[in-house]
């Protein structure tokens, strides 16, 4: 028997209730897509806000893979329901073909590079609001979901535990309630809800699941549902054990091996240590190398998945067991690099890689860098912050990454997130004719990323004149915790500020 709508609040509210004192005060940045399970959550965080004393905020990503007029109607229905309960509302519109664009060039498929935009925009949000707790509509249908994909993929103890209720500032105040329950509440209330008809495509695997593999299980394995949670549950258990163990047994120390930095462990301690330990300690040296190495290095916090984007996608734990095994001295992932090397075991960055398809720099540390004819000066902040006006500098939050730039980046400049030919086009189209103000006339362009987005954006013309556009100065409060400043110079000469 289902939950009524009296029940399900206090189900939500019985979930808050673990965290009320650190609600308190504090911002809630709410992901909405529309769908019966964050719109349920809405309504019921909405009413809830009061009690428990943290502001709510919502956030509605636009990935544009639908039909315009869907993703219209999408937009339409979560607006109303937002003016309804006056909870203020940011809507992310992705740029057209960018997410097609991103799995292509990266070898993934649509759903994870959708998920990679979808969290980017989630924690700029979050950083432009100083958001405390993002609040998600994951459900218990979700985590049984989640748990068949994984398993289906050969996924570790941390990967097959169960989805929790909360992971760092995440929460999930759904996830023991079934999709039938939230349709009830829904239905109950005559609350309108969008239905995504991507869902309805079996092309995706979670949608295989969902629409294929889980209606033959409930008809020739009724309990499966009850023997799958019980199961993530130990793995949990499982998970949790291994995470000690290296932790406790295996102690990582970082070095630096000419411009290559990583961590290394007693390789005679390590091969003394159980094959899942090894194995789990390799695993959390590659998140954190690979991490700083990657376009996702600012997202990890804010991976609902609990996977670390940009390694665990395409390094398969049977290639990892195998180092751990001894049987390679060396083995390459995408990010990192693992070697057996006399004493130690390591796991160090790989070589940076300029290619015709574009270039990327990681900095994780403060200091001056030579990179391509640009000097490159990461300095922590004083105690004043200086007048931008009277210096080359930008804030900047490490880690940070200089690089090519790629289809949909988009900087904050004259107060919005512009595309980079639009601010182009913003300086130069009043005082260039129509050629100069082209893609021809760019000789070299590259930007610099932190974590709260696009910072600087840097154009030296065909004339070898540099133009350099920075990033709008951001909240009061974002000001107060940035702690580097960025400072660049060409070619000997300070590069000179573009014009707003």
């Amino acid at each position: 028997m289902n939950n009524g709508p009296a029940d399900l609040k206090l189900s939500v509210a019985a979930v808050l209730q673990r965290y009320s004192s650190q609600l308190a005060g504090t911002t809630v940045l709410l992901a909405l897509s529309g769908g019966a399970d964050s719109v349920s959550l809405l309504y019921i965080s909405a009413t809830l806000q009061k009690q428990f004393g943290f502001l709510l905020r919502c956030i509605h990503v636009n990935h544009r893979l639908r039909p315009v007029e869907e993703t219209d109607i999408d937009a339409n229905i979560v607006r109303a329901h937002c003016q309804k309960l006056k909870v203020p509302l940011t809507i992310v519109n992705i740029a057209p073909g960018v997410i097609e664009s991103y799995a292509e060039q990266h070898k993934t498929g649509i759903e994870a590079a959708a998920r990679h935009f979808r969290y980017r925009a989630l924690k700029r949000q979050m950083r432009r609001w100083s958001g405390t707790w993002l609040f998600l509509g994951h459900t218990r249908d979700d985590a049984l979901e989640l748990a068949l994909m994984r398993f289906l993929r050969g996924a570790g103890p941390n990967g097959l535990a169960r989805l929790p209720e909360r992971r760092g500032n995440i929460v999930r105040p759904l996830v023991y309630t079934s999709r039938a329950e939230i349709e009830d509440y829904v239905r109950d209330r005559n609350i309108e809800y969008v239905y995504d008809s991507t869902n309805r495509d079996n092309h995706y695997l979670r949608n295989r699941i969902r629409n294929v593999l889980i209606p033959l299980l409930d008809r020739e394995f009724p309990f499966w549902r009850t023997g799958v949670l019980e199961a993530s549950f130990i793995q949990s258990q499982v998970s949790f054990f291994l995470k000690d163990a290296a932790q406790n047994n295996i102690s990582w120390q970082g070095f630096v091996d000419s411009t290559l930095q990583g961590y290394q462990t007693v390789c005679e301690n390590f091969f003394k240590q159980p094959l899942m330990v090894r194995e789990e300690a390799l695993f959390r040296a590659i998140d954190v190398v690979s991490s700083k190495k990657s376009e996702a290095f600012s997202l990890n916090y804010l991976n609902p998945d609990g996977i670390k984007l940009g390694c665990a996608k395409t390094v398969r734990r049977s290639s990892v067991r195998k180092f751990a095994l001894g049987e390679v001295q060396t083995l390459d992932l995408p990010n990192c690099r693992l070697i057996r090397s006399g004493e130690w075991v390591k796991v160090q960055e790989k070589p940076q890689l300029v290619s015709a398809t574009g270039f990327s720099m990681t900095f994780t540390t403060s200091g001056t860098y030579r990179v391509k004819n640009v000097r490159i000066s990461i300095q922590p902040m004083q105690a004043l912050v200086p007048d931008r006006t009277k210096t080359n500098g930008q804030m900047i939050f490490l880690p940070c990454v200089f690089r090519t730039p790629q289809a949909g980046d988009r900087i904050m400049y004259r107060g919005r997130m512009r595309t980079l030919a639009e601010v182009r086009q913003l300086e130069i189209g009043d005082t260039r004719d129509e050629a100069y103000r082209s893609e021809y006339y760019i000789a070299t362009h590259y930007i610099f990323e932190d974590t709260l987005g696009i910072a600087v954006y840097m154009l030296i013309d065909i004339h070898s004149k540099v133009h350099i556009y920075w990033r709008e100065p951001v909240s009061p409060t974002v000001e107060k915790i940035a702690s580097f400043m960025l400072e660049i110079q060409i070619r000997g000469n300070h590069a000179r500020r573009s014009k707003r």
